[in-house]
């Protein structure tokens, strides 16, 4: 892709040194620096497809930039159309879309320090305060990205049965039984615990890779992709699911859970329902990530390695989650009184 002459779609002073900053698991993204020092990010979508969700995703920061919050948000700079987005056809014949935004301050916080991990708790807080008073924005409907994680049906277009889907996947006899018991678990209990929860307009992947921090707290909040309105305790489980990933079993996790956890639930109120939920919605997620991966996996996106490792992963977790589940709540009950 010729991204210098991409970037002419665009009012910016040229000509602009670009560096690949990621290739993230649906976008592709660049640093861009202009010839009078203004920084920015330009991000390549993976078809046009993705053009609905796209303008659902700006309307979404457009009404959340109103919010005044404390950290900014990843805003679509408009191109010399006047539109925000600028279609563009690949070396392939490929037709996809492009976007442009400023580069946001701060960089991504140690997912150990329980400081950091407090102070995300509060944003997410506010955050999700702030989602809860907009108007209803209707989604649109995209296969490529799930409308709710209750629903593992449908967190795929290549998934209409997970449990099917599974027995496609490269893997050993007894690895695929044991993932189907996994996702039937799951999937048995999600009816009753989706109908009878909160649900409200949410973030859905607040991970310590989309925001950034500095010393000060979170300075802006990134990648509003899969935002929709879900099981409102949800976006505190996805948070818990990454933020002590890497200390899960060794004892250590306890404090970036608590940490995280009190900070959020005491600017952002849940009920004891919600609370004693956590354990079966961290098990939701983790099964939807699965579900995800897997139909990514069928549409040749994943490789072997990767999908094996998806799997092992979710068996890994849920071991985690069935030996401490008690001491997990026991955690989460206590955090109304930290």
């Amino acid at each position: 892709m010729n991204v210098t002459k991409l970037l002419t779609a665009w009012p910016i002073k040229g000509p602009c040194q670009t560096s690949s900053l990621r290739r993230g698991m649906n976008n592709r993204v660049w640093r861009v620096e202009a010839a009078d020092g203004q920084i920015y990010v330009l991000r390549v979508l993976p078809d046009e497809l993705a053009l609905p969700r796209v303008r659902y995703e700006a309307a979404l920061l457009h009404a959340l930039s109103e919010k005044q919050l404390p950290f900014r948000l990843p805003l679509p700079l408009k191109a010399n159309s006047g539109d925000i987005i600028v279609p563009v056809e690949l070396e392939s014949g490929k037709n996809t879309i492009a976007t442009l935004q400023a580069f946001l301050p701060g960089s991504t916080p140690d997912r150990h320090d329980s400081i950091k991990a407090a102070q995300a708790g509060e944003a997410l807080a506010v955050l999700d305060t702030a989602l809860a008073t907009l108007p209803e924005l209707h989604a649109p409907e995209q296969p490529q990205l799930f409308s709710s994680f209750a629903d593992l049906t449908h967190c795929h277009p290549l998934v209409p049965d997970p449990l099917i889907a599974i027995e496609r996947l490269p893997i050993e006899r007894e690895l695929s039984r044991r993932i189907c018991a996994y996702l039937s678990m799951v999937m048995a209990r999600w009816d009753e615990l989706h109908n009878r929860l909160p649900q409200q307009l949410l973030h859905r992947d607040y991970d310590p890779s989309n925001i950034l921090m500095d010393a000060s707290g979170v300075t802006a909040v990134l990648d509003f992709e899969f935002a929709g309105k879900d099981i409102r305790v949800l976006e505190l489980c996805v948070a818990l699911s990454w933020w002590p990933v890497n200390l899960m079993g060794t004892g250590k996790e306890w404090k970036i859970i608590d940490a995280f956890g009190a900070a959020y639930v005491r600017s952002f109120p849940l009920s004891e329902a919600e609370l004693r939920a956590i354990p079966d919605v961290l098990r939701l997620r983790a099964a939807t990530s699965l579900v995800h991966r897997t139909g990514r996996y069928l549409a040749g996106l994943e490789s072997d390695a990767v999908i094996v490792n998806k799997l092992e992963e979710s068996l890994w977790r849920e071991e985690w989650l069935s030996a401490n589940q008690e001491t997990l709540l026991q955690h989460v009950l206590a955090w109304n009184a930290i």
